[in-house]
């Protein structure tokens, strides 16, 4: 090939390049990736408003929770529950949040009334032990129970006491809960026997939070509120 070709064809070469070069440039200049035109623009702005260039502190508050249960003896102790009111709650099953977190803890010792048809032969039960009442003033004792245990638990500081054991086949726990009443701490399920909103029918303890008390001496308590109870007619004793 001719030198004067050869020059002829490199510079042409070299032509064609440099208008690929500049098509590239305008072409990214045109058409900017999201990342690029949000780069750019904060730049642009950094340049308008010097102070956005380092991003600021937001003081958030910081809410800090004290630990929400102690061992004491046998059991692990709630000192600062809440109840927490809900369509779930029974008069012997209640919903408790304590620090963050939420339970639900099943009475020891007692079975309330029950206050929807849910468990029929339940209730048929209970029907039974109250001395034959009917079925839905079964129901009704039991709507009377959960109003009384709301309003109790929600003017009265209270303690739980659980082993975090668990009911069979559900994620609730056992546990006995103390209300602080006239000076002193009382059992939750021998209050509910004694205004006959209860049978003593429930999960029997195989410990007591008292110190020298036994779960028999328990189940002989809930016997004893329990005459009372029938003797006063008491809640679904006297319907």
């Amino acid at each position: 090939m001719p030198p004067n070709r050869t020059i002829s064809n490199s510079i042409i070469t070299v032509v064609i390049l440099f208008f690929m070069f500049i098509t590239g440039l305008l072409l990214k200049a045109r058409y900017r990736l999201p990342s690029e035109q949000k780069a750019a623009e904060a730049a642009r702005v950094a340049q308008v408003k010097p102070e956005l260039k380092i991003p600021k502190a937001v003081p958030v508050s910081q809410q800090i929770f004290e630990p929400r249960s102690y061992k004491s003896g046998a059991f692990w102790v709630l000192s600062r529950p809440q109840l927490v009111v809900t369509r779930s709650n029974d008069a012997d099953t209640l919903r408790i949040k304590s620090g963050p977190k939420e339970d639900v803890f099943v009475l020891y010792g007692v079975d309330a009334a029950q206050v929807t048809w849910t468990h029929p032969s339940r209730i048929a039960s209970q029907a039974e032990y109250f001395g034959g009442v009917t079925r839905p003033k079964v129901l009704d004792a039991g709507a009377q129970a959960l109003t009384w245990v709301t309003q109790l638990l929600s003017s009265h500081p209270f303690i739980i006491y659980t082993k975090w054991t668990r009911v069979p086949e559900t994620e609730r726990y056992y546990a006995f809960i103390r209300v602080q009443m006239d000076g002193k701490q009382q059992d939750l399920g021998e209050l509910l026997v004694k205004n006959g909103f209860a049978a003593p029918n429930g999960p029997a303890p195989d410990a007591v939070p008292e110190a020298g008390r036994t779960p028999e001496d328990y189940r002989h308590a809930l016997q004893k509120v329990l005459s009372q109870a029938k003797a006063a007619g008491a809640g679904v004793w006297g319907m």
